[in-house]
């Protein structure tokens, strides 16, 4: 492990425990500060809710007396029976008693009373015509929220009906008394102002028909992505509050739903408001931390500088010493404790350096001389075939052969024996491979050859005589005994970071056992007494371009040989 990571954790270690133990403490502490406040807004949600019902079940008992008050029943059944004075005077009382029931609820609503037996109908707001088919459509004994219009302006109210007898909900006409209370939205809406008044909250009413009842000052925006974020009619919380993140913030939401509205009283509050406090006291303790750490890790860059670089500089340098890298040197200014080490490796390095280059060119002449002697190897060879042939054709008096064979072989001489640099071009090695194989037409008279060379590669550098001799085993063991000839193919080919180039013949050919064995004896530093020209060439290539070059022997498609020569790029 480095050492500025052993530092470094050390002072992970030192400090890990006091922040883990801040970290618990405040999260315990937020914990009980949300357990509290929940419970204290849940509790004052829960009077809230018990203060409307309040309201609405006084409005209900009232409306309750006026469906069972004498006068309204009597009105409602004999009225069409009346005198003139007897009917004034009743109507009189009954709208004096509807405005008195009106003012004892002391809040803002009103109340219709329709007589389905006399079609008679009076409100605590002044005349009211009775409207059969309105009853039919809209009677309902539980608290729905509309549309009203009162004194000419368009409001929202909450209405409830009650009927006597109850039977008769489903057919209005059958009621002797039905009492229409309307309470006005103004009500809740003050409520809710009040209830908003006393802390941080923004309180609102809704229904699952997606019906609001806002305060005076309310979020719509923000009521409206609550109640999309979280079904408050499905929920299945056991306490009567959830945590939501909305807008990437989180929100602690309040609701308390009445049986009696079936309305649910919705309040929320942004919980970084109430934990402000603990976390000003956390983000203050997490900047002393930062400080400390900032601190702990200044000493510690400051020791991996002085200290701990440059042993790792002076230990990459003698690592780089060691991979043959002897030009490698200490470069950078050391500190003064360093200096005379520094001083003493590069004086080192020096030594080594001088040394090993005079090796080095030793070992360059070795290998020149390596390379001359396998290319040596391969002509005699050839001149013990060529000279074979000449005495053949000077046995059978044909002189003109023997004239071309000896001007070629003075042409081929005196290419193999340009020594002055040992290599050549592939576009001149295979000038001089065809004509070698027209030489041996002379002889045989029977070898068709093709080239497919990319110009590309017709001008890389290659050893001198590497196809030459592939070409001309290809000639004596493969094409020679066969009856009727044959044909040589050489091609070339560029791969990413390979150039090859391969001989490919129809002659008699060996078995995929043969090829691999022959491949095996390639691969050997030791020459065999068999394949000498095949091995010298790979010897060759290996020498010039690396140990992963080579000759690869295999069956070719045409049923006799294929010789791969395989070289990297340089």
């Amino acid at each position: 492990m480095k050492f500025i990571t052993k530092m470094y954790l050390l002072l992970f270690v030192l400090m890990t425990p006091v922040i883990l133990l801040f970290v618990y403490s405040t999260q315990l502490s937020t914990k009980v500060i949300t357990n509290q406040i929940n419970i204290a807004n849940e509790d004052r949600l829960s009077q809230f809710m018990l203060k409307i019902e309040g309201m609405m079940d006084q409005v209900s008992n009232l409306s309750n007396l006026i469906s069972k008050d004498p006068d309204f029943t009597k009105f409602a059944l004999y009225s069409n029976t009346m005198n003139r004075f007897e009917y004034a005077t009743l109507l009189e009382t009954i709208e004096q008693k509807l405005g008195l029931f009106s003012l004892s609820v002391n809040k803002m609503s009103r109340i219709n009373v329709y007589l389905p037996p006399s079609r008679h109908a009076v409100s605590s707001d002044g005349p009211l015509v009775y409207d059969a088919e309105y009853l039919k459509h809209n009677l309902s004994t539980r608290w729905t929220l509309r549309t009203i219009t009162d004194s000419g302006i368009t409001k929202r109210a909450f209405t409830r009906h009650f009927v006597q007898p109850y039977q008769s909900l489903s057919n209005p006409d059958k009621a002797t008394i039905i009492v229409e209370v309307d309470l006005m939205e103004d009500n809740l809406i003050s409520l809710l102002d009040e209830y908003k008044l006393e802390g941080n909250n923004d309180p609102f009413f809704y229904d699952n028909s997606d019906q609001f009842v806002y305060n005076d000052s309310a979020n719509v925006e923000m009521a409206e992505l609550i109640t999309k974020s979280y079904d408050f009619e499905q929920s299945s919380a056991i306490a009567n509050h959830e945590q939501i993140r909305l807008d990437d913030k989180k929100f602690l939401v309040y609701f308390n739903k009445s049986e009696k509205l079936n309305w649910t009283v919705i309040d929320y509050v942004p919980l970084q408001d109430i934990l402000a406090p603990v976390t000003k006291s956390r983000q203050l303790f997490y900047i002393i931390v930062a400080i400390l750490l900032t601190f702990g890790a200044v000493s510690v860059i400051l020791l991996h500088l002085n200290v701990q670089l440059p042993i790792k500089h002076l230990t990459e340098s003698v690592l780089s010493l060691k991979r043959g890298n002897f030009s490698e040197r200490f470069r950078k200014k050391p500190v003064k404790e360093f200096q005379v080490l520094v001083f003493q490796f590069n004086e080192m390095a020096k030594q080594i350096q001088h040394l090993v280059e005079k090796v080095y060119l030793e070992e360059i002449r070795s290998n020149e001389a390596v390379m001359k002697q396998l290319q040596s190897q391969i002509n005699p060879h050839f001149l013990h075939n060529s000279l074979a042939y000449i005495v053949s054709m000077a046995k059978m008096n044909r002189t003109q052969p023997v004239i071309s064979m000896a001007y070629s072989l003075a042409d081929y001489y005196k290419y193999t024996t340009r020594n002055v640099t040992m290599t050549t071009t592939v576009r001149h090695e295979i000038a001089f491979v065809t004509s070698y194989i027209d030489i041996m037409n002379y002889q045989l008279d029977n070898i068709q050859y093709s080239v497919d060379v990319p110009d590309s590669l017709l001008d890389m550098p290659i050893p001198r005589l590497l196809i030459q001799p592939i070409v001309e085993n290809a000639i004596v063991h493969g094409l020679e005994s066969k009856l009727g000839g044959g044909s040589i193919r050489i091609a070339g080919i560029e791969e990413e970071v390979w150039w090859s180039i391969t001989v490919t013949d129809d002659g008699m050919g060996l078995s995929e056992e043969e090829c691999a064995e022959i491949n095996l004896r390639l691969d050997s530093s030791v020459k065999d007494d068999g394949h000498v020209g095949l091995w010298n060439v790979n010897q060759r290539l290996r020498y010039q371009f690396g140990s992963d070059s080579g000759v690869k022997v295999s069956p070719s498609d045409g049923g006799g040989l294929k010789v791969e020569l395989r070289w990297k790029k340089l």
